[in-house]
């Protein structure tokens, strides 16, 4: 599984040379929101540190960023498997 590309909440995970597009968690989110007490900000980078492992760079609305680590739930993988192998 690899990291295909990234858009706002969403981002493509190929696999096999399969495509799956998902929208990143609400607990993810949820969690972000209640970690730095603020209700919106930006997702600015998502890159793959290791198969199903996510760094995501997010910008809050003063400028701030903040780095954190982003899994792949095991439904999703699981999904992703039962359909390419």
């Amino acid at each position: 599984m690899k990291l295909f590309d990234f858009a706002d909440f969403y981002y493509v995970i190929e696999h096999n040379n399969e495509y799956f597009e998902f929208e990143i968690e609400d607990d993810f989110l949820d969690q972000i929101s209640e970690e730095l007490d603020i209700d919106n900000f930006k997702i600015l980078e998502l890159s793959e540190i290791s198969e199903g492992e996510f760094t995501a760079l997010i910008e809050t609305p003063s400028g701030e960023k903040h780095s954190y680590k982003y899994t792949l739930s095991p439904e999703r993988v699981a999904y992703i498997l039962s359909v390419t192998e």
